[in-house]
């Protein structure tokens, strides 16, 4: 979700931290990134719901994710199309699946992880 800190020793470390004015931080930046075009994510007035959207939604970037203790949830972009990967409910439990369905029928099972 924008600019961030990463292990000089990737793929085998993974560790990250956030980027606040130009410094490693444990802290989150208050401009949460959009998944897709990095713009800034807005909270939405709360007597619309409990989401953040993309500031360039009137723009074209439709992105909208659900509220996670006061910041955007984590968000994944599919590997195929680009779009943004939510988690679904089907049959079998779980899973993470292209927002973009039924156009890209990417999706991830679920394992209590990111996909």
């Amino acid at each position: 979700m924008g600019p961030f800190w990463g292990c000089t020793g990737f793929p085998e470390c993974r560790a990250t931290l956030n980027d606040l004015d130009g410094k490693p931080s444990t802290e989150v930046d208050e401009h949460f990134r959009c998944p897709l075009c990095t713009r800034r994510m807005v909270k939405a007035d709360p007597e619309r719901g409990n989401y953040w959207f993309c500031s360039g939604y009137s723009k074209g970037c439709k992105v909208t994710l659900r509220d996670d203790q006061g910041k955007p949830e984590t968000a994944f972009r599919c590997p195929d199309c680009g779009n943004v990967l939510i988690k679904r409910q089907g049959k079998n439990g779980e899973f993470w699946g292209c927002k973009s369905y039924p156009d890209c029928t990417t999706s991830f099972n679920d394992l209590q992880e990111p996909p």
